[in-house]
């Protein structure tokens, strides 16, 4: 049995949600809470995927408080079991809908679930923990996001990831402005806002933008191996350096929530033109990811054919 393997079997005892679209799992040895994209998901963030994750974060809170001392948790880990797509990012059909349909109150609505998500993975769910994603296959947009809103990314050799909506004469409006200008200053985090471009996880990791590269079909493995630790010696090292770094650079939520008002009225504002690409790329959400997808398969590419303010 492989390292990771275990992960799949988790306590008989350990709470039995039913999400429609997220498996939990519990691993005993890295102290470590699994939330995973189930196989059957839709590619991309959708309404009632997002709300499942609010409810997981409910759920989570709920337990940490009333059974810490039998689920100890160090780490909630965002993955998923779609060996090929971690997320394609925000609905694209959605956004087609609310912009044909001059609906900017239901475009907002979504904007809105998508920050209290992203808020939440950025904030650690308000728990002492640390989140961590583990990504393979595609990450794009709104997934690419979700992943940078974690303390830690772990990212398989094959994975791409990017924020491409320039494609679309927009821009990425769920966190990435926040989430890289934090983790490599304003002016990296404009030249890759401004490409639009797919990246390698060997080039992001380069860039000090992920924090670490697992070997072709180890991604679960290493992040198991990474985490484990008897002593908690390096969970508590890097907790220390967590702390600092949102000490120094805090997310706040009413800058996201800012921030994904302006996509809004910049989505809703795109041109006819942009507005049919945008179409284009609905079909391949509901596909396995391809080449009409900015980035497509293969190498990387350098060119993208009212909640409460805490």
């Amino acid at each position: 049995m492989s390292s990771a393997a275990h992960l799949r079997h988790p306590p008989q005892d350990f709470p039995h949600w039913r999400f429609e679209h997220l498996d939990i799992e519990y691993d005993a040895q890295t102290q470590s809470v699994w939330m995973n994209y189930r196989a059957d998901s839709p590619h991309c963030y959708t309404l009632r995927m997002l709300q499942d994750a609010i409810d997981f974060r409910d759920a989570i809170k709920r337990l940490a408080q009333t059974e810490g001392a039998k689920w100890p948790i160090r780490y909630i880990v965002m993955a998923s079991k779609k060996p090929n797509v971690f997320s394609l990012g925000g609905d694209l059909a959605t956004f087609v809908s609310c912009i044909r349909n001059n609906d900017r109150d239901s475009l907002l609505t979504y904007a809105y679930a998508c920050i209290e998500v992203m808020y939440t993975l950025a904030s650690a769910f308000d728990l002492p923990v640390l989140t961590l994603s583990v990504v393979r296959g595609q990450c794009m947009g709104g997934g690419f996001e979700g992943a940078l809103a974690t303390d830690f990314v772990i990212a398989e050799e094959s994975a791409r990831l990017g924020v491409p909506e320039i494609a679309f004469n927009t821009f990425p409006g769920m966190g990435a402005v926040t989430f890289l200008t934090r983790r490599v200053g304003p002016a990296r985090t404009q030249q890759i806002l401004s490409a639009g471009r797919v990246y390698s996880a060997r080039e992001l990791f380069d860039l000090d933008i992920i924090d670490v590269v697992a070997p072709e079909g180890r991604a679960l493995e290493t992040a198991h191996e990474w985490m484990l630790d008897p002593d908690g010696a390096n969970w508590r090292r890097r907790q220390a350096l967590v702390k600092f770094r949102k000490q120094c650079f805090p997310v706040r939520k009413e800058e996201l929530l800012r921030v994904v008002e302006l996509w809004t009225d910049c989505s809703m504002a795109i041109s006819r033109h942009d507005l049919r690409y945008m179409e284009r790329l609905v079909s391949a959400q509901l596909r396995l990811p391809g080449d009409e997808l900015p980035g497509g398969k293969g190498e990387a590419s350098k060119k993208p054919p009212p909640p409460k303010k805490d």
